[in-house]
């Protein structure tokens, strides 16, 4: 069996836990640039806003209803998404970090999964303050749908398990659920097989896989398959390599002096190398960007970067620090509101591979 641990409406579950005075109000998160929203407080979806919406179509809405809004803390939402998956992995051996805040577990071999899911959540709660619901199912597809059910359904109590339920009782849960709630359909292929009369999960999962390939691809017909209880998605426990490593932010009000900048770019790079580090990859270029605000006007705007190849890998923050200043110094103009800066180190290589410098990093 597979549980799926979805944390709810993360990013404004993370900014009341640090600010009760949030709790039972509507709130929303911006994305980087405050420019879309990107997570709601269910006082927020109850108002009608959609996710992805741009600010500044809904900005009459949250005045009138006095929503809180939010610039997002991406520094805040790692740390608490590392810690909640630190508690999680303690349930089971083979754990999948699928997102920022949701995680699949192999409960192969457990008993009283509903008991299970139940205490998964209390912990979290009691220990972290996070508020997440459980799907448990055989397959992943199922476990994404069981968990859609206990977050839409309050007679689940955000537990919704489909180990011991009859194979006509999930069919009849299915049966009222629109085919896009879907794990891995998207709105296109929604609205296509609807035009083919598959309008709910049940009729997808009754749909002969291999129509469902002619039509779309085997990743819909995966989709199918699993559905019907066979797995055709198993637990991946380790995550690929990245290639590149990025860290940046929007700042809360724009930053005009290049001493702010450094202290910006300084920390940014903190994390990217520790990242880097901790994938045992060694990067042989840094670029940094800054930029100002794109909306306040052609003649205001400024944006520029530089990428700078390292005189060899590393992942030492010391030694690509003063490195990346020098870069900022030589692309930093003055009188300039900055709304945005960041860096990323690319190229990156294996440390395994790395032939090894005659001489010793000094900064280690």
């Amino acid at each position: 069996m597979i549980a799926l641990i979805d944390i709810n409406n993360f990013y404004v579950s993370c900014e009341r836990l640090f600010n009760p005075t949030l709790i039972n109000q509507p709130v929303v998160v911006l994305s980087n640039n405050d420019g879309c929203i990107i997570s709601r407080s269910n006082e927020a979806k109850k108002l009608g806003i959609k996710m992805g919406v741009p600010l500044f179509k809904v900005k009459k809405l949250l005045n009138d209803n006095k929503v809180n809004i939010l610039s997002s803390n991406y520094p805040l939402y790692a740390d608490m998404s590392f810690r909640t998956m630190q508690v999680l992995s303690a349930f089971a051996d083979l754990q999948e970090i699928y997102s920022i805040d949701e995680c699949f577990l192999d409960l192969s071999g457990q008993k009283n999964l509903n008991v299970l899911g139940t205490l998964i959540r209390k912990r979290l709660s009691r220990w972290l303050g996070m508020p997440v619901c459980v799907g448990i199912a055989p397959t992943k597809t199922l476990a994404k749908f069981a968990n859609h059910c206990a977050k839409t359904q309050d007679s689940w109590q955000g537990v919704c398990d489909f180990s011991k339920m009859k194979e006509n009782e999930i069919n009849q849960i299915m049966a009222n659920v629109d085919v896009s709630k879907v794990w891995g359909v998207g709105a296109k292929t929604s609205a296509k097989l609807k035009k083919m009369d598959i309008n709910s999960v049940l009729d997808l999962k009754l749909t002969n896989p291999a129509k469902i390939n002619f039509y779309f691809n085997v990743n819909i017909e995966r989709i199918v398959v699993e559905l019907n209880r066979s797995i055709c998605f198993p637990i991946i426990t380790e995550a690929p390599k990245k290639n590149e490593i990025l860290s940046s932010r929007s700042f809360g009000r724009p930053v005009s002096t290049i001493e702010m900048l450094s202290e910006a770019i300084t920390t940014f790079l903190s994390r990217a190398t520790y990242k880097a580090r901790q994938q045992e990859m060694l990067a042989t270029s840094v670029t940094l960007f800054i930029r100002s605000s794109p909306h306040k006007g052609r003649d205001n705007y400024y944006a520029n970067a530089i990428r700078i190849p390292l005189a060899f890998p590393t992942n030492h923050h010391n030694l690509v620090t003063p490195i990346a200043l020098e870069g900022l110094r030589a692309i930093f103009k003055p009188n300039i509101k900055y709304t945005k800066c960041g860096v990323l180190l690319s190229g990156l290589i294996s440390e395994s591979i790395q032939q090894k410098n005659l001489w010793p990093d000094v900064g280690n």
